[in-house]
């Protein structure tokens, strides 16, 4: 992930209680767009399933998109940039 997204994700991390891992019970991926900016190529994809989390006895929906950038000079892989929650 980029140094901006790996800070809130840890901040997120702090302000939470004890976890429980999250079960992905189904997962389907759509690509919505993918373009090139500057120096960097762009991928959004969306996420929709089921996961099940904090031990909770029934899954819950998940829709979301993940927002991912790539420097076009290839000194990286893809790096998770952004996730918007949709649902």
């Amino acid at each position: 992930m980029t140094s901006e997204m790996y800070a809130e994700i840890g901040r997120e991390l702090e302000t939470r209680g004890p976890h429980q891992p999250t079960e992905i019970v189904t997962l389907d991926a759509d690509v919505l767009d993918v373009s090139t900016e500057g120096d960097k190529h762009w991928a959004s994809v969306r996420f929709t399933g089921l996961v099940r989390e904090d031990g909770e006895p029934q899954p819950k929906p998940i829709d979301e998109v993940w927002n991912l950038a790539k420097p076009v000079r290839g000194s990286s892989g893809w790096l998770l940039a952004g996730i918007t929650q949709l649902a």
